[in-house]
């Protein structure tokens, strides 16, 4: 009998792994986001004492007619402005625009309006009862080369019209005027003063009046007027502030201040006293512009500032001038991408955000790309490369149109390249992203870092 032995011998298997330390290379070129100084070019509105204004850009359904033609016609003051022509079907037998918000709880108000095309009739405003069949008529009153101011009541101290004030006549023979209306129920009276300015801002005739009747009324509404035949009006302001002047704060002591609209055309200015606070005459343009905005240029010993603003610019209010950090940015830990913010709207001159410092000792070719662009408003602005001592063609950007896409190449040898901005300008806000692209000399490989600019705060139309 055979007999077999079997033998089973158990193996230990052990594994020794390769380790490998890989220590990654620093990319040859770096960014670093630069720090923003304070710039005196920020403007916000500090008061609230515009109930109402228009330009008469377009049709508003915030106005109803008692009477009359009312559309908007391209020959205003600046733009557009609004045509009136009476067809006596109103109150008294003139024509009324009113505007829908009551004003009943108003003890004291101001109407201010530019006028121009008139040449006959009554020209200007009104004040009417809660059951629009009674008035205060405050108006110019042209004829000819001349003109005088009258304020009437209609339906109050007696049953139809009653003159309560009429002005001298005074020289009439500029196509536009300035009407400036103030209303005052003191209880046992109505005060109502006009003032009619030129279009230089030059005071032309002023008159005043009280109504004591028993059937004197608080003013529920305001309105345009038109008796006799027709005319353009523009810039209308209902506040509780003269809206014949805006003040300015925030200014360096002394600083004269000049207000512009968007086109150039100036509208007025003052001397700040020392506390930095300055009184502007704006009659000549209540609503700057269309409403969309201006320029102030203020000038002291210390600071010669062109600030742009997309904010109205209103007759009556106040606004604050301050320094701002114009920008943030972000690089991640590699400096190989960035993100900026923009906290000012308006940076007329140049302005460093990045620099691209180089690590090692090859040479590249840098240049700039917008990729992608989008704005809920309008955007201005320039960027370019920068060295020591020569600057790209830079990328442009206009009012949201993409002029020039790309920089041209600047050579990055040793040291760094800037990234600067300038002329930026935008209304709500932006986002811009582009690429920093370098390549060896040799053109073998080229990089590209992500750059991503972002526009916020702003102002709004």
């Amino acid at each position: 009998m055979l007999s077999f032995s079997n033998s089973f011998h158990a193996g230990l298997f052990v594994s020794y792994p390769l380790e490998a330390q890989i220590t990654p290379s620093p990319p040859p070129v770096v960014l670093t986001v630069l720090n923003s100084s304070l710039i005196l070019c920020n403007l916000t509105k500090i008061s609230s004492f515009t109930i109402y204004w228009s330009d008469f850009e377009q049709v508003s359904p915030d106005w109803s007619a008692i009477g009359g033609s009312w559309s908007v016609v391209s020959n205003g003051h600046k733009g557009s402005g609004l045509n009136g022509t009476d067809n006596d079907g109103g109150i008294g037998g003139a024509s009324q625009y009113y505007l829908n918000i009551p004003l009943d709880s108003y003890t004291e108000l101001y109407v201010g309006v530019k006028i121009g095309y008139a040449r006959s009739g009554y020209v200007g405003i009104a004040l009417i009862n809660n059951g629009l069949d009674r008035l205060y008529e405050i108006a110019i009153n042209p004829s000819g080369s001349s003109a005088r101011l009258t304020i009437y009541s209609y339906g109050v101290e007696s049953p139809g019209w009653r003159l309560l004030a009429s002005s001298p006549s005074f020289p009439y023979t500029q196509q536009w005027v300035t009407l400036i209306v103030r209303y005052r129920n003191l209880g046992d009276s109505i005060d109502i003063s006009l003032e009619a300015y030129s279009e230089s801002g030059e005071l032309l005739a002023s008159v005043s009046a009280s109504s004591t009747s028993p059937n004197r009324f608080p003013a529920t509404y305001v309105a345009l007027e038109i008796d006799g035949r027709n005319a353009v009006f523009d810039d209308f302001v209902l506040s509780t502030r003269n809206p014949a002047n805006l003040t300015v704060t925030g200014l360096p002591s002394f600083a004269y201040i000049q207000v512009y609209d968007v086109n150039g055309s100036l509208v007025g200015g003052a001397s700040a006293d020392v506390n930095g606070e300055a009184s502007i005459s704006v009659v000549a343009d209540l609503v700057t512009g269309v409403g969309d905005g201006g320029v102030l240029l203020i000038t002291s010993n210390s600071t010669n500032c062109s600030l742009r603003t997309a904010i109205p610019i209103i007759g009556g209010e106040e606004y604050l001038v301050s320094n701002i950090q114009a920008f943030e940015g972000f690089a991640d830990p590699t400096g190989t991408a960035a993100t900026i913010f923009f906290f000012a709207n308006n940076i007329s001159s140049r302005l460093g955000i990045i620099q691209l410092n180089l690590v090692s000792t090859e040479e590249f070719h840098v240049r700039l790309t917008l990729e992608y662009l989008e704005a809920t408003g309008d955007v201005t602005f320039i960027i370019r490369l920068e060295s020591s001592d020569t600057s790209s063609d830079p990328i442009v950007v206009v009012n949201g149109g993409i002029i020039s896409p790309y920089t041209s190449t600047l050579s990055l040898r040793e040291g760094s390249l800037s990234i600067v901005v300038d002329e930026l300008f935008y209304r709500n806000a932006y986002r811009a992203e582009l690429f920093i692209e370098y390549c060896l000399s040799n053109g073998s490989v080229c990089v590209f870092y992500p750059l991503v600019l972002n526009g916020i705060g702003g102002g709004g139309p």
